[in-house]
């Protein structure tokens, strides 16, 4: 039992078999609503997703009220007389949980709900139901905390991969990319194209201007080159003055047009840069086409002095 919607099954398909009712679900409180995270299958057209108001719900009267949590008949209960859910839903029977959170409010719970009486032993399936929502609330506690470390975890790598100056990817970024779109090259036939970028005058900036103004300069490159990119290109600094793109299904004639595009978008706002790009061939490695795209930056960085 690893999540608490395949734990919320689980308990909802033991209670239909063992308690009977026209609908069990485990709900949600939340934006002033019960809403139902999963139900059974039922006839009164409630689906996952529908719930009343909260304050209009049975469950609020078991909750702020007193009310009982196992109840066989619930005209014979004061909490529960008159209420407008009930009304709607010509609720006769009624079985209310609560789920808690790791700081013991409220949750939600798990609600049954049924157009006839039950007998007075009915209510005294409370312990066992009352055991079920304990249950399902450690295990919505447990895969909380399961979210919560992902996400922690998730932050962590990507602060980790992250170049802090320009917020591209760095090295090591760069390299399990690469690695990701090699296999998937070799899998599936995809094509990928590498760009190599070398920024002009770095050095002449830092020993002219300050290393403010080459942090800025480095900055504003990193900026063009991502907004000249697709969603789905990866850009990175590998270092000092110099950028890479990897660009997945990518041919020959697509990572030209894209030199071509950082050319112009650079020139734009009078920046320029050496730019050497290569497309992993089938056969190859996409080291081999790293080295290409860094071999022909070089070429370039010849040819325009």
């Amino acid at each position: 039992m690893s999540t608490f919607d395949e734990a919320s099954r689980l308990v909802l398909d033991y209670l239909q078999e063992q308690v009977p009712m026209d609908f069990w679900t485990v709900s949600r409180v939340i934006d002033g609503r019960q809403v139902y995270l999963d139900v059974t299958p039922n006839e009164l057209d409630l689906a996952v997703g529908d719930g009343p108001s909260w304050k209009e719900s049975l469950c609020h009267s078991m909750w702020e009220r007193g009310g009982p949590r196992v109840v066989p008949d619930v005209s014979q209960v004061p909490q529960y007389a008159g209420n407008t859910a009930a009304r709607d839903l010509s609720v006769a029977s009624y079985v209310g949980i609560p789920l808690f959170n790791e700081d013991n409010t409220l949750f939600g719970t798990v609600c049954g709900i049924d157009t006839s009486v039950r007998g007075d032993a009915f209510a005294d399936l409370e312990p066992q139901l009352e055991l079920l929502g304990q249950m399902l609330s450690v295990v919505r506690n447990l895969d909380a905390q399961g979210v919560w470390l992902s996400r922690q975890l998730e932050a962590t790598l990507q602060e980790a991969e992250t170049d802090v100056l320009t917020g591209l990817r760095n090295r090591p970024a760069w390299r399990r990319a690469c690695e990701v779109e090699e296999a998937r090259h070799h899998r599936l036939g995809d094509q990928a194209s590498i760009v190599v970028l070398d920024v002009d005058g770095l050095k002449q900036v830092n020993d002219h201007e300050g290393h403010a103004a080459g942090d800025a300069l480095l900055q504003h490159m990193a900026t063009v080159v991502r907004t000249s990119c697709r969603r789905t290109d990866v850009v990175a600094r590998l270092g000092g003055d110099e950028f890479a793109v990897l660009c997945p299904q990518t041919t020959a004639g697509g990572v030209t047009h894209l030199v071509k595009r950082l050319r112009e978008e650079l020139a734009a706002v009078g920046l320029s840069a050496s730019i050497g790009a290569a497309t992993l061939e089938q056969a190859g490695t996409i080291t081999e086409t790293e080295a290409k795209a860094d071999a022909a930056m070089y070429a370039d960085k010849r040819a325009r002095r």
